[in-house]
């Protein structure tokens, strides 16, 4: 039980040390990935000091075959761990310019559509599989009709349409993308009887188009599988087009954001928090995070629209603060969980290289901001499962270790208690044996002069 206790020691050790060096070097604001890279490292120590104690039992024939299934099981769940991004807001915040700006920039473009008139039409998730080639998964709109939740949609492959993607062309990458933003006319009752469209309910729905239509989106859900850096490391970005989609999907609010492990609420710079923005807040992001609070991160999204160099001086650092204060207000919330962005610049700065504007926008602060959290709180959760998974098969291994040292304490008391007595056990059981061995040879003799005796007669 020692030796096993000291492994165990010595693993929760190594853990702590990690975690602080992690965090040390994580303390200068830097790239989203520079810091999911530090965690990736850190999970994989984690992982190999599983093994090293996995292999450390069979060594020991420690190990049944319920705990090496338990053990094997653990490392895969820590391999295949996921850390969920959800990006909120109403239309036209320019949330999808973001998700451009910290995930895509490499490209030297944009991939998502985010240009005026292109606003997502339907939720998207976007990470990485390797067991799929890189491609866009689409659900029609029509399976509304099913009655069946989106989780179960995901599945049955049948239900969705497939379009592979070229990693290797931006401009098709680019064109793929655009099918999300699509949308089409129906009649009002097909739009009633999908749930999009009310005629009771006045404002913030679909309006009716001049020929008495009904403009709704041609997709319900989209799984993008793209094989870039973050995203193969885990990260997967939520991205759900504004109230509308919030509120007749409510899987979104009661299923999805929750699981995240970051919230970006993005708002307007030029408007603030307005009606429908403190809606989707209070109804969909509060609900779905309340328990967790610290997870949301408010972005005061087109700070750029603030510039104006025909402005005082100072008088654009003064409206900034104002508007991050009355934000943070609105929503409840500390403003240091407000981040004033342009996600358009930052985009622009990251695609030419330029470090001054890159500054300017914000987006390396925020991008800090989130890696910070999201790398304190993934820690958090793997540390409390491995030491909740490898915690309990310790307790067992060390009642079988107790089991066999009360064996061995037993057999040495026997030896000790024989201690000195050897010899004259010894010389008993010799002397058993030759009096045993006198009998048979006088038996032996009877039975061979009798035998003699019968021959002659």
């Amino acid at each position: 039980m020692f030796a096993c206790t000291e492994k165990w020691r010595a693993t929760s050790d190594l853990m702590s040390r990690s975690q602080t060096r992690i965090e040390t070097d994580l303390l200068e604001s830097g790239p989203l990935g520079q810091r999911i890279d530090a965690l990736k490292n850190w999970r994989d120590e984690l992982i190999g000091l599983v093994d090293e104690y996995h292999g450390w039992l069979e060594k020991q024939n420690l190990a049944s075959g319920e705990e090496d299934l338990k053990l094997y099981e653990l490392v895969e769940k820590l391999r295949s761990d996921t850390l969920t991004v959800a990006m909120v807001a109403e239309f036209s915040r320019g949330k999808t310019e973001l998700i451009n700006a910290i995930f895509f920039a490499n490209h030297k473009q944009r991939l998502l559509p985010s240009e005026a008139g292109r606003t997502t039409m339907c939720p998207t998730e976007i990470g990485y599989d390797d067991k799929f080639p890189p491609c866009i998964k689409l659900l029609p709109i029509e399976s509304r009709k099913q009655s069946v939740s989106i989780a179960e949609l995901k599945r049955a492959p049948t239900n969705w349409t497939v379009l592979p993607l070229e990693v290797g062309s931006p401009e098709k990458l680019a064109e793929a993308f655009k099918e999300m933003v699509k949308t089409k006319t129906v009649g009002v009752r097909d739009a009633e009887a999908l749930g999009l469209y009310d005629a009771r309910t006045s404002g913030g729905g679909p309006t009716l188009t001049s020929e008495g239509r009904v403009e709704i989106p041609v997709w319900r859900h989209a799984i993008i599988n793209y094989p870039h850096p973050l995203l193969k490391q885990g990260v997967v970005i939520l991205d759900t087009p504004g109230l509308n989609s919030l509120g007749t999907e409510p899987e979104l609010t009661l299923g999805m954001l929750p699981n995240a492990h970051a919230v970006l609420f993005v708002l307007a710079a030029d408007t603030g928090v307005t009606k429908s923005d403190l809606e989707v807040w209070n109804n969909h992001v509060c609900v779905a995070t309340g328990a967790r609070p610290t997870g949301r991160f408010a972005v005061l999204n087109k700070i750029d629209a603030l510039w104006d160099e025909l402005r005082a001086e100072g008088s654009y650092e003064t409206s900034l603060v104002r508007q991050v204060d009355e934000t943070a207000r609105a929503l409840g919330i500390p403003r240091e969980q407000v981040y004033a962005v342009s996600a358009q610049k930052g985009l622009v700065a990251k695609v030419k290289g330029d470090m001054a504007l890159l500054a300017r926008s914000g987006l390396a602060k925020l991008e800090g901001a989130i890696g910070e959290h999201l790398v304190g709180v993934k820690q958090q959760l793997l540390r409390e499962k491995v030491s909740r998974e490898v915690g309990s098969l310790i307790e067992s291994t060390g009642g079988m270790i107790d089991a066999r040292r009360l064996a061995l304490d037993n057999q040495l008391k026997e030896s000790r208690a024989l201690s000195g007595k050897s010899h004259e056990a010894i010389q008993q059981m010799l002397t058993r044996m030759r009096e045993e061995k006198l009998a048979y040879d006088k038996t032996l003799q009877s039975r061979c002069r009798a035998s003699r005796q019968h021959a002659r007669s």
